[in-house]
């Protein structure tokens, strides 16, 4: 017999189609199906770095070392430090404070970065700046008082400071201090000595003082001491002395500059005020005695320049 179907021609197809699955991607490095190779552990399988160094050990280049993972770090605790470098610590030190690379010149002359990554002087390897001398390792261009060469010292007149970088005196060239003045080439300090009256004094280059007869007088208001007192001018300018410039001290007293005002005579006073150049001014000048008591047995004259103490103790002899 013969049997025939007539059924629809895709539905035994479909029923033969199996539902699709989802696969997940292999991770790198798996083996795939029908492989049986195992990957290594790394311990097993990483044995130098890419430098050839064997693992756990430096490398030639410092401070590297070779780790477990194949690799190259930083240990200079364990492999130490380049030429040029410095260990501290665990890492090295390739440069100064200031950039300078060690073992050279920094641009500050004369500094040197040394093997300890300080800088130091080396002015004999680095030089100096210009205008600086060197001098040992170090580089200067002053004397030790701070003038600088070939200049004459404001601190201290009349030195200068030469080539040798040593002070000398040159009154010629930086002057004197402002209470000396030049005699014969050399700074001459008038208040270095003690006078009497009768005695000429150089106040300054210009100005002679010279102080005559010398009494002690009672006045009516007190006691006074009057001298005779000459100034002369032998300059090219004006000289203005006034009697501020001029005290009177007699044991542990003052007596300033001061005209009785009876009981004694007063005449041919000193002129206070300007003595034009090449001339003399002479005159009596009285002081009055203030405060305390007992026999005057020394007395000395202050002379006060304007613009500098200078005292001149002038003995003066007491007419008996």
């Amino acid at each position: 017999m013969l049997f025939l179907n007539f059924g629809c021609p895709g539905e035994e197809a479909a029923s033969e189609t199996e539902t699709p699955t989802t696969q997940t991607p292999a991770e790198p490095g798996t083996p795939t199906e029908g492989e049986h190779t195992l990957l290594p552990t790394k311990e097993e399988n990483i044995t130098q770095c890419q430098d050839g160094t064997k693992v756990g050990e430096c490398s030639v280049t410092k401070p590297k070392i070779c780790d477990v993972y194949g690799n190259l770090v930083d240990d200079a605790g364990t492999c130490g430090c380049p030429e040029k470098s410095v260990q501290i610590g665990n890492e090295c030190i390739y440069t100064c404070e200031d950039g300078t690379l060690i073992g050279e010149c920094s641009s500050e002359q004369p500094d040197y970065c040394n093997s300890q990554a300080q800088l130091e002087e080396k002015a004999s390897l680095c030089g100096c700046p210009p205008g600086y001398d060197v001098d040992g390792e170090s580089c200067r261009n002053a004397c030790d008082d701070g003038t600088p060469k070939y200049e004459c010292s404001t601190a201290t007149p009349p030195l200068y400071c030469d080539g040798e970088y040593n002070l000398t005196m040159n009154p010629i060239l930086c002057g004197c201090y402002d209470w000396e003045f030049l005699v014969g080439g050399e700074c001459f300090d008038p208040t270095s000595k003690n006078y009497s009256n009768e005695e000429t004094i150089r106040i300054s280059e210009s100005l002679n003082m010279r102080i005559g007869d010398v009494e002690e007088k009672a006045c009516k208001d007190g006691t006074y001491v009057v001298l005779e007192l000459t100034v002369v001018n032998s300059g090219d300018a004006s000289v203005e002395i006034e009697n501020s410039n001029f005290k009177l001290f007699t044991d542990e007293r003052r007596a300033y500059v001061q005209t009785p005002s009876g009981g004694c005579t007063v005449a041919n006073l000193f002129g206070w005020g300007e003595i034009p150049a090449g001339k003399t001014e002479s005159g009596n000048v009285w002081f009055k005695i203030v405060g305390g008591s007992g026999t005057h047995h020394a007395e000395y004259l202050h002379w006060y320049s304007p613009t500098v103490l200078k005292e001149f103790y002038i003995y003066l002899n007491m007419e008996d």
